[in-house]
């Protein structure tokens, strides 16, 4: 298992999750951007928690851990963007996950 960080110098949003064999895991007390793009393909998961208060609060913090089956839709349901989870998620050293999974 990886804990792995994604986070913006605005504060817009600010996360933490577990990857472990393909699954990711956006852990509960992370903030997240409430805004999700119209144009992203596949983010109903994303849309699903960002519009369940149960999981994320009307302030974009997540009080259950929320399940993804890829980085990249861990990573648009944290920013609100497409984004390549591979590229944006890192250890708390900066390395990429796409890095990690390589060693």
């Amino acid at each position: 298992m990886l804990l792995l960080f994604l986070k913006t110098r605005t504060g817009n949003y600010d996360a933490k999750a577990e990857y472990d064999d393909g699954r990711m895991i956006v852990k509960k007390g992370s903030r997240v951007s409430l805004q999700l793009a119209s144009h992203i393909r596949g983010g109903r998961k994303a849309k699903s928690y960002l519009d369940d208060r149960s999981y994320v609060n009307d302030r974009g913090i997540v009080i259950r851990d929320c399940e993804f089956k890829s980085p990249s839709t861990a990573a648009q349901f944290v920013t609100g963007n497409s984004a390549n989870g591979y590229l944006v998620w890192k250890d708390k050293n900066g390395t990429k996950l796409k890095e990690l999974l390589k060693k």
